[in-house]
């Protein structure tokens, strides 16, 4: 980052490189469309490249380029450029399952789709504050601390927010069982 802060436009590359994926994940945890993602993905990449002089050499580059994506996704979500059309699961590379049926059912599939249906429509309802800090907790794994960095927000804030997520979540899928 600092390469590209002093003008090298060869360093976007390799930022990309190591960024790309985790980035990828986030935006796709809080968008749930493929294609919305890789396009606030490519975003964030071009603000970072153009506001790459503003970056201050002390601050760590994730948690930056994480904000400029929540940010990023939070305004396309405001837009409203995206359609519920279907929800796909999230596949994480190297994750293995564990041990899963090798062919489930029809009925265990559809009941599957349902419920990842109805906790996507209830993740999709949470306020944009409670969901970019629900999203990165328990999707991108991110501990408090982290989120509060990336977000610029007081840990207290973090954990309130939290809070206030789950409690909304125990309530919309209330009687939901996997």
């Amino acid at each position: 980052m600092g390469r590209l802060a002093r003008g090298d436009r060869e360093a976007l590359a390799p930022l990309m490189e190591r960024h790309y994926q985790r980035l990828h994940r986030i935006v796709l945890a809080y968008l749930r469309d493929a294609d919305e993602a890789l396009d606030v993905v490519q975003e964030t990449f071009v603000k970072a490249f153009t506001h790459a002089g503003s970056w201050q050499e002390q601050a760590e580059v994730a948690p930056w380029l994480t904000r400029i994506a929540v940010n990023k996704a939070i305004d396309r979500y405001r837009r409203g450029k995206r359609r519920w059309l279907a929800e796909q699961p999230l596949e994480r590379e190297g994750h293995e399952p564990g041990f899963e049926a090798l062919d489930p059912s029809p009925e265990r599939r559809v009941l599957g789709r349902e419920l990842a249906d109805r906790i996507g429509r209830a993740v999709r309802s949470l306020p944009e504050r409670q969901r970019a800090v629900f999203v990165l907790r328990h999707y991108e794994e991110m501990s408090l601390e982290e989120i509060a960095q990336t977000l610029d927000l007081k840990l207290g804030t973090v954990k309130s927010t939290l809070h206030r997520a789950v409690h909304h979540l125990r309530e919309r899928l209330a009687g939901v069982r996997a």
